[in-house]
């Protein structure tokens, strides 16, 4: 083969995935994937760290989201694929970008099974003994620890959806889509019945509404679990490969997914604090392993209560189950760009999954349970190197429309010229209010992926060169990128864990301005690959289905 993987090659290799999901699959893997355990536990924390002013902040983050999602409809909708994320910036910047952030994307995707469980067996602690116990934490903040009982059985909870997975997309999606209205239907009760009974106003707007400072309403978007509930939008582009009409079913499932997880999150919030003194909130019983079922206990919901200690098995499990999924074809992404060898993409013929990526995510999850035993401590570096990967969405749709303008669009994004910086300042900045150390600790996490490159490489696996002229210079930028921002992060607003050098809000203006000259810098730097190349001119824009073999399933 040439230095890259020919495009034809890969979709050679999508061909065989099953083409099961319609519009309403789509948009219940998104929803599936937002509606997780997000929903409860993140008001919490949320309402810990910045009071009624978290209100706020879920409709900040969720904007932003919004954003960076229409951005990717029009990504989506254009060139569909499975695991189509970790291809745009190899298709917009070349190599050196676009391992980097497929890199970046696996690790986050491949963490969520493990928060998902963590979320689980967290719950199941406030009326199982020793599964859990609540502490400090790290950054200052409380939260409930998995002892090694608890994290044996998230492990056993994660390979049970491992199986469920194996037995193909259609299995899966479907289960996926039940599951979902169960999970989109109680969040909605919840709200009705917490602000129908016992509904305390002043609690949101007789108190302090911002208690602990504008900075905190922001540092709550990235480490409270706020942005980490959106993230599940992705889920629709990850399958979109498997997609019966992509063209239509992405950019719907997309966007209608964040607009309804805007409406439930946002609303959720405000039924909480109504329920409850944040000030008096760390020392609540359970608050930190059963945040709402405690609230519900209290307003004498009680069979409410019960239904809510049902749904912590359900909504992280669903979630947990999508995610699997999502890694799996991370892992087949990367690999149909010719980094990880091609054995990476070699699909079980029975079920039509690849299967090597599905077991290397079961163990890579695993291993997030040494250093992340706790949802509140994961859920930053989730947020932290998801929404990095995101950064390169506004730049790779300004690069297509420069370099690829023959490609169809079945959804165009009007305001494109505005809303791509807007995408990529507001991903950047998400990021940054995670804060020091953990901006660092993204950075190195991303950086180990040349470990990983370099033993493919030496082993004759990867067939690309990422550090060839074209493909260097393609994603310069981005190593540069990484180094301001954790120059930014160690010297910006001390809550956020910095120096105070450049304290709040001029860190906000710095990090605003530094952003766009990196936006311009991606937008100029990204170049006809040869992979968009041979899209353009092999027509083979949108992958066709392989037809169905015989007594398939």
């Amino acid at each position: 083969m040439t230095e890259h993987v020919a495009e034809a090659t890969a979709s050679s290799s999508d061909q065989k995935l099953r083409r099961a999901l319609n519009t309403w699959d789509l948009l219940f893997l998104s929803l599936g994937g937002i509606i997780g355990s997000g929903w409860l536990f993140a008001a919490a924390a949320a309402a810990v760290d910045t009071g009624p002013s978290a209100i706020l902040s879920w409709v900040i983050g969720g904007v932003i989201v919004l954003v960076i999602a229409l951005v990717y409809a029009e990504l989506g909708a254009m060139i569909p694929r499975s695991g189509a994320i970790v291809r745009y910036g190899q298709y917009s910047h070349g190599g050196l970008a676009g391992f980097l952030f497929g890199w970046a994307y696996f690790l986050s995707a491949v963490s969520v099974p493990a928060i998902e469980a963590e979320a689980v067996i967290t719950y199941a602690a406030s009326y199982v003994k020793g599964l859990a116990y609540t502490t400090t934490l790290p950054d200052g903040a409380t939260g409930a620890i998995l002892y090694p009982l608890g994290i044996f059985l998230a492990a056993l909870l994660m390979l049970g959806f491992f199986f469920l997975n194996y037995f193909g997309v259609r299995i899966m999606g479907k289960t996926n889509t039940g599951m979902t209205w169960w999970k989109f239907i109680l969040p909605v009760i919840t709200i009705v019945l917490l602000l129908a009974v016992h509904f305390n106003p002043t609690y949101l707007f007789f108190n302090d509404f911002v208690p602990n400072g504008w900075s905190a309403v922001f540092s709550t978007i990235s480490l409270s679990g706020i942005v980490f509930s959106f993230l599940g939008f992705r889920q629709a582009l990850d399958y979109g490969g498997e997609a019966k009409t992509p063209q239509k079913s992405i950019p719907v499932a997309t966007i209608l997914s964040v607009l309804i997880g805007i409406l439930i999150y946002t609303l959720l919030q405000i039924a909480f604090l109504g329920h409850i003194d944040f000030k008096t909130l760390t020392t609540t019983s359970n608050a930190y392993t059963a945040p709402f079922a405690t609230v519900a206990t209290s307003a004498g919901l009680v069979f409410l209560t019960y239904v809510l200690f049902a749904d912590a098995y359900v909504s992280p499990s669903g979630t947990l189950n999508v995610y699997l999924g999502t890694s799996q074809r991370t892992l087949y992404g990367l690999g149909t760009l010719g980094y990880l060898g091609k054995g990476i993409v070699q699909l079980n013929e029975k079920h039509r999954v690849p299967v090597l990526p599905l077991i290397a995510t079961l163990v890579v999850g695993y291993i997030f349970f040494a250093p992340f035993p706790s949802w509140y401590e994961l859920v930053g570096f989730i947020t932290s190197s998801t929404v990095f990967t995101y950064i390169v969405g506004g730049s790779a749709l300004q690069v297509f429309r420069r370099e690829a303008k023959d490609l169809h669009r079945p959804f165009t994004l009007k305001g494109a010229s505005i809303l791509s910086p807007i995408a990529f300042v507001g991903a950047t900045l998400i990021v940054y209010w995670t804060g020091w150390p953990l901006v660092p600790y993204l950075v190195i996490a991303i950086l180990l992926g040349f470990v990983v490159y370099f033993v493919f490489k030496a082993a004759g696996k990867s067939s690309i060169n990422i550090f060839a002229k074209e493909h260097f210079f393609g994603g310069a930028w981005l190593l540069a990128y990484l180094g301001v921002l954790t120059l930014l992060s160690y010297i910006g607003e001390s809550s956020y864990g910095g120096t105070g050098t450049l304290p709040f809000p001029w860190d906000f203006l710095v990090v605003i301005l530094v952003s766009i000259g990196f936006y311009f810098w991606s937008v100029k730097s990204g170049y006809k690959t040869a992979e968009i190349t041979e899209i353009i001119e092999s027509g083979s824009q949108y992958v066709e289905a392989s037809s169905e073999p015989t007594g398939g399933r």
